[in-house]
């Protein structure tokens, strides 16, 4: 009886037993089904081929502000070093009597300590980095202390 009453609600239909070739067919009435029109996909591609170029050259524009920026900064760590070493370099020919006497070199060491930082913390120059030439300083200015007898170590 249950057979029966769900076969009399699709009377009305019949079923077609041909496979489809293309798109979409119903198989119940055998009319066929098109898919809707999909939006056009070259106007957003080119609309974001665009904009990532924009973004592209954007950023190359700020790298090199960037690395002007930095290349500014260490340069400007390397001539403070340099002034330092050069100088200890003068004292290495005529020895200092007292400590007071390294004043001025101690006054750049200190320039340089602040500028070497200040690119740490600015992420120009790695930690370590920072360190090591921080270390390449107090290091000479110690040499020329234990060569004019001034400092055991």
């Amino acid at each position: 009886m249950a057979i029966t009453c769900v076969m009399a609600s699709f009377s009305g239909l019949r079923v077609s037993s041909r496979p489809s070739l293309g798109g979409f067919s119903s198989a119940v009435s055998g009319t066929r089904l098109t898919a809707a029109p999909r939006p056009s996909v070259t106007a957003a591609s080119s609309k974001m081929t665009i904009q990532a170029k924009q973004n592209s050259l954007k950023r190359e524009k700020t790298a090199e502000r960037n690395r002007l920026y930095n290349k500014s900064r260490k340069s400007e760590i390397t001539t403070r070093m340099k002034k330092v070493f050069v100088a200890l370099e003068g004292f290495k020919a005529s020895p200092p009597a007292s400590e007071a006497d390294l004043a001025p070199v101690q006054v750049l060491i200190n320039e340089a300590f602040q500028v070497i930082d200040k690119a740490v913390v600015k992420g120009i120059l790695h930690r370590n980095t920072a360190d090591r030439r921080k270390a390449r300083l107090s290091k000479a200015r110690q040499i020329v202390l234990v060569e004019s007898g001034l400092y055991k170590p």
